[in-house]
C-alpha cells in the first residue's frame, strides 16, 4: 500500500467563541492545500481512499485533497485520527485495508509524527509535520517492526524530498 499522511493545512486560531473543532481553513490554507493536492497527484499514483480526522480543517483540508485525486475516490471521516488517538488502533485498521492501494490520511500533530515514527520503527525519533505537509510511505503489511519504508517528505513551498535525513534532520538539544 502507498500511503499519504498529510497534515491538515492553516486553519483560524480558537477562540471562546470558535471550539476547536469548529477551526476552518483560512485562504492561505486553502490555497496551500490545493497546491499540496496538485503536486502530489503529480508524483505518483493518486490515492483512491481518503480517511480524515473528523475534525472540520482536517475534513476541508481531506476534501480539497479528493478532488485532485482519482475520480473513484472517496473520503471518510475517523476518530482513529484525531488528536491523541491510539496510534497503534490506527496501525491496525491500515492492515486490515489490504485491498487499498492508495490511502491518503489527514489529521494533526503531534499524532500524524507519532503514527510516521511508529511505521518506520524508528521510536527514539520525534518526526513533525508542517501544517499542509504530506510524506509518503509504501507500507508492507507482513512486517511489525518496520512496516514501511520511507518514499518521501513534499513541505508547502518546498521541493520533494526522497532522503529521510533531509527531510527530517535529528534535532540538536
Amino acid at each position: 500500500m502507498i500511503l499519504y499522511v498529510m497534515r491538515h493545512a492553516e486553519a483560524v486560531d480558537g477562540s471562546e467563541s470558535l471550539q476547536d473543532e469548529w477551526r476552518y481553513l483560512t485562504e492561505s490554507g486553502r490555497s496551500v492545500a490545493k497546491k499540496m493536492s496538485a503536486s502530489i497527484s503529480k508524483f505518483g499514483p493518486k490515492p483512491r481512499l481518503t480517511l480524515t480526522s473528523p475534525l472540520t480543517r482536517s475534513v476541508q483540508t481531506a476534501e480539497i485533497a479528493a478532488e485532485k485525486a482519482c475520480r473513484k475516490n472517496v473520503v471518510v471521516a475517523s476518530g482513529l485520527l484525531l488528536p491523541g488517538a491510539d496510534v497503534s488502533e490506527l496501525i491496525a485498521h491500515l492492515k486490515e485495508c489490504k485491498n487499498a492501494k492508495r490511502v491518503l490520511l489527514v489529521g494533526h500533530e503531534p499524532h500524524l509524527g507519532s503514527l510516521v515514527t511508529a511505521l518506520l520503527g524508528r521510536g527514539d525519533e520525534t518526526i513533525s509535520l508542517k501544517k499542509g505537509a504530506c510524506v509518503t510511505l509504501k507500507l508492507d503489511h507482513g512486517t511489525d517492526e518496520r512496516p514501511a519504508g520511507f518514499l518521501w517528505y513534499l513541505a508547502p513551498g518546498k521541493k520533494r524530498v526522497s532522503s529521510f535525513k533531509k527531510a527530517f534532520p535529528p534535532v540538536v538539544v
